[in-house]
């Protein structure tokens, strides 16, 4: 196969690259600037020309490319309208490529129960507008590569907190400072993604056929409390004080605070519960439709991941 690569140059953007040439597919970067090893790079953006150029004769295509940083403004901006270029260029091409989305679990609505599973047919945020920027830029990614899709087979990946080396902080744990983390909540699970693993299931879905529009989400096997990773985090010498608090204790700080405009995401409601609320999930899906399984437990890819960082 010959696969489009946006965000190439990315943390999951270069492990897809390596997993697609480590099965022997072709693949193509559309890159802002400089190269990608392994791959034929199209310089240019979403917004460029070079889109049609990079799409012509692929296969598929992987999109990885979204804004993690900056304002609401600029995230809404770059990870949607990049989204739609991406899909017009889509059904601009003779034989439409079969497109792979990374979205993200954050979409889900912040309201579940505790402990309840969530899982793809669970509800996404209703009330986004009370959400960080990341995941309202998310959501209408979503938005938009469903109102273009028109027939094109399209999988959406909705990943959970990507880890690997040199990104081992997510936030589901709590706060930090420092040597010093404050661990909010110990029950319910991190619904955690192995870079390696979440390229995998990534590059499977480009390679396999979509009916129509699949909804997958991506979390692997192992899904350990915020006791657990925190522990194999410590092997790597942080945190060096890890303190326990209720993260209903910041709920409770957040409702009276709630004249302060400007008060952080953990001392706003929804987007607390978003992170905090001990809940479970489900990758039944994704093994189902795609064979996935891990190649690696979790204390072994968080070893791993350490590993390479000391390297």
């Amino acid at each position: 196969m010959k696969v489009l690569v946006t965000g190439a140059t990315g943390f999951v953007g270069q492990a897809v690259v390596a997993e697609l040439r480590a099965r022997g597919c072709d693949v193509r970067a559309l890159v802002r600037s400089g190269t990608v090893a392994g791959a034929e790079c199209i310089q240019g953006d979403l917004a460029s020309p070079a889109l049609a150029v990079a799409m012509d004769g692929v296969d598929a295509v992987i999109h990885t490319a979204a804004s993690l940083a900056g304002d609401a403004a600029q995230m809404m901006r770059d990870t949607v309208a990049g989204t739609e270029s991406l899909m017009k260029a889509v059904q601009n091409q003779p034989k439409p490529p079969r497109v792979v989305l990374t979205s993200s679990m954050s979409v889900y609505g912040a309201d579940c129960p505790a402990m309840s599973v969530i899982d793809e047919d669970s509800p996404r945020e209703t009330r986004p507008e009370l959400r960080d920027g990341y995941t309202r830029a998310k959501i209408a990614q979503e938005d938009v590569a469903l109102a273009h899709a028109h027939g094109a087979e399209l999988w959406v990946m909705r990943i959970g907190a990507v880890f690997g080396p040199n990104r081992l902080w997510n936030g589901h744990i709590g706060a930090s400072k420092g040597p010093i983390v404050l661990r909010l909540g110990s029950a319910g699970e991190i619904p955690l993604s192995y870079v390696g693993h979440t390229a995998a299931a990534l590059v499977t879905a480009a390679m396999t056929p979509a009916d129509g529009v699949e909804f997958l989400n991506v979390v692997d096997e192992e899904r350990p409390d915020r006791m657990r990773y925190l522990s194999a985090l410590k092997h790597g010498g942080w945190p060096k004080v890890v303190i326990p608090a209720p993260w209903q204790m910041f709920a409770a700080a957040g409702r009276a605070l709630s004249f302060w405009k400007g008060r952080p995401g953990l001392l706003r409601g929804p987007v607390l519960a978003a992170r905090m609320m001990p809940l479970r999930y489900s990758n039944a899906r994704l093994k189902e439709r795609l064979g996935w399984t891990p190649v690696i437990g979790f204390e072994g890819a968080m070893a791993q991941a350490l590993a390479e960082e000391r390297a």
